[in-house]
């Protein structure tokens, strides 16, 4: 470990987990605050990208722009499928307690597992070279999943995981395409850039199906809307900083999302705490953790 200590920050072997950690209770962060704001999806997630968007574009003036057109072609898809992501789980929150918003992460996880094995030689050599760290993971993974559907049974059903998985195909695409376009050695110069990016082609996004929004009725701007957007910008772009360089850093893209099922471990705390009205089962909870501690072992 002092070895390791001597190494760069972002070479350091365990900065990825704890970016990934941050960004699990980033997101209970966020989650939270889309249950408390009551506000429609898409109107909340216009606002915040816009907000997010104009808050990091003087920031993308530190580095250079690329030049490679894959890599604006990446940051497009993956604003394309935060706003149509976001939109659906907001809306789920909103009908729901705010944990079945993120069913997808389990099933994003084992898919993205799966899909840069197959791509990415260094990872299937890996998988290929270790199978009792594979099979670890396996289990881990597995106990994860089984345990998040216990946790809440009635957050689990087949209408909610149906809603959730274009949440589930665009993500875990979009999580392949943002490690294969932003380089370890070159993740500080590029980082800002795709972010801004994304923020940015969500919020176009939107005004462009503006005309197709969901509930026309409701107003597009009331200062709760935009007071709720301004919180919930502040959390996600701290989120999106964590969770992409424990993306970009992690031995294999999946496991910042396997740390991720720490989230709706998070909210069961917070809603102890603050008194919220919470049936979640604390056991399936404190399985997710040690399942969550063990893997953190195995692929760190």
């Amino acid at each position: 470990m002092d070895d390791a200590l001597n190494l760069p920050l972002l070479t350091w072997p365990w900065m990825w987990l704890l970016l990934a950690l941050a960004s699990s209770l980033l997101a209970a962060h966020n989650v939270e605050i889309n249950r408390q704001a009551r506000q429609e999806g898409y109107r909340l997630n216009f606002w915040r990208a816009s907000m997010t968007s104009l808050f990091w574009l003087p920031l993308t003036l530190l580095y250079p722009w690329p030049t490679d057109w894959s890599f604006y072609a990446a940051a497009f898809f993956c604003g394309v499928a935060m706003i149509v992501g976001f939109t659906i789980q907001n809306d789920l929150a909103n009908k729901h307690n705010g944990r079945v918003a993120i069913l997808y992460v389990p099933l994003k996880a084992v898919l993205v597992f799966i899909i840069w094995a197959i791509l990415d030689p260094v990872a299937r050599a890996h998988v290929i070279d270790n199978p009792l760290i594979t099979l670890g993971v396996g289990v881990c993974l597995t106990t994860m999943v089984v345990a998040l559907a216990e946790f809440r049974k009635n957050d689990v059903s087949l209408s909610s995981l149906r809603a959730v998985m274009p949440i589930v195909l665009l993500y875990s695409l979009g999580d392949i395409f943002t490690r294969l376009n932003l380089p370890a050695d070159s993740l500080q110069e590029r980082l800002l850039v795709f972010l801004f990016v994304v923020a940015a082609t969500s919020s176009v996004v939107s005004l462009m199906i503006y005309p197709f929004r969901p509930k026309p009725e409701v107003a597009f701007y009331t200062p709760k809307l935009v007071k709720s957007a301004f919180r919930a910008s502040l959390g996600q772009m701290g989120n999106q900083v964590c969770f992409v360089m424990a993306l970009v850093l992690a031995p294999n893209p999946a496991y910042a999302s396997m740390v991720m099922m720490l989230t709706p471990v998070w909210l069961l705390v917070y809603h102890r705490y603050a008194g919220v009205k919470d049936d979640a089962n604390p056991i399936a909870g404190t399985v997710v953790v040690m399942a969550a501690i063990i893997l953190m072992f195995l692929v760190a």
